[in-house]
């Protein structure tokens, strides 16, 4: 008789089991917010050259992450794929800044040859340094890259190059740095022209470990991956990561390679997922926390009318609407796209496994639709 009795309480506890699942997944699939985004992510992936993409939205503290179409290895991206997010890695650089600023360790115009243990009379234009404002606002007068080779990006060969950069790149060492550092000469007083540099993104990575004397990795855990929780995010591409590593193309639908490891790679060599990514989201929306709002300061003081540079992030004013912060990163096979709304609490990530000289153009316009659909923007 117990046994019976028993066995009548287990089927009860099953079937209000089952009743319990299905009406969570019923609620889900109502939601009639998920079914907006599912139409404006099936839009992107209409475009032949998009076949996956994987998003995630923060609206209020409420988050949603879905993920869609097929990788290269023939199976659909999921919570655990992890991407190369590349110079959306330079926010995480500005962020290690922030944190310098509100210490009280550096001045944004403190002019960076005071934490660089050689004078390098490179570092200015008639008087003029380079100062830490120049450096994450692209005014420096660094060249794009090093090793720095004339005639590199003209009229490239897209199968090739990125197997190119990986070569001039590969194991590229802090002494081979700083070596081509005093090789350049400025042509103009720094803050007076915009190029985009990534040199300068690594060269601030060698100036916060001087100020912190850690290890820019270590940097990176103790300020922001640790403390948010971000467990999937690490620089590099450990043998661990690569099995959950989206392997990237391009719009010839060739495969392409991941960057090469090198000794400073504080311009783009972060992968993440998007549970990891809408943490950071998290916390670039708390206008309450003085290194985000340091992180998101207007550098350019009008200078570009509506267009203003953070610490790394670009920023839109946007009339009478809320401001847009916001950043993109291009790997050789990678393309994805952050932008936050503070004012309104909104943040969108959107990566996608192809690389294209319009697929950044496409992930803006998908991530201003998605923002137009959520409750409260007007339409």
């Amino acid at each position: 008789m117990f046994l019976l009795q028993e066995l009548r309480i287990y089927c009860h506890l099953i079937i209000l089991t089952s009743l319990t699942i299905a009406s969570c997944q019923k609620q889900i699939s109502e939601d009639p917010l998920v079914s907006k985004i599912h139409v404006q992510l099936d839009s992107l992936l209409r475009n032949p050259e998009i076949e996956s993409v994987s998003c995630g939205l923060i609206i209020n503290g409420e988050r949603y992450e879905i993920h869609k179409g097929q990788l290269l290895n023939g199976k659909s991206p999921t919570d655990e794929t992890v991407y190369e997010i590349a110079s959306i890695t330079k926010t995480f650089t500005g962020t290690l800044l922030a944190h310098a600023l509100v210490e009280r360790k550096v001045k944004i115009d403190d002019d960076i040859r005071k934490y660089l243990s050689d004078s390098f009379p490179e570092l200015q234009y008639e008087g003029y340094p380079i100062t830490f404002q120049h450096l994450v606002t692209h005014q420096s007068g660094l060249p794009n890259m090093f090793p720095e080779i004339d005639g590199l990006f003209d009229n490239p060969d897209w199968d090739t190059l990125p197997y190119e950069i990986n070569r001039l790149q590969r194991d590229f060492s802090r002494e081979q740095f700083f070596e081509a550092l005093r090789s350049i000469k400025l042509d103009t007083i720094p803050g007076y022209r915009f190029a985009y540099s990534n040199a300068g993104a690594n060269l601030l990575g060698y100036l916060l470990e001087e100020i912190y004397q850690m290890s820019y990795e270590e940097i990176l855990k103790e300020k922001i991956l640790l403390p948010l929780g971000m467990d999937e995010t690490r620089l590099g591409i450990s043998d661990q990561a690569r099995q959950n590593l989206a392997i990237g193309q391009n719009l010839n639908r060739t495969e392409m390679p991941f960057r090469v490891n090198k000794e400073m790679s504080a311009e783009g060599g972060i992968i993440s997922n998007v549970d990891d990514m809408l943490k950071y989201l998290e916390f670039h929306l708390d206008r309450n926390n003085e290194v985000v709002t340091t992180s998101h300061s207007e550098l350019w003081d009008g200078q570009f009318g509506d267009f203003e540079a953070g610490l790394f992030w670009q920023i839109f004013k946007n009339g009478e609407k809320p401001d847009k912060v916001f950043q993109n990163g291009g790997a050789f096979g990678t393309s994805s796209w952050v932008t936050l709304i503070p004012e309104q609490g909104i943040g969108v990530f959107i990566v996608t496994n192809v690389s294209g000289p319009n697929v950044h153009h496409k992930l803006s316009e998908t991530v201003d639709s998605l923002i137009e659909i959520l409750p409260g923007m007007s339409h």
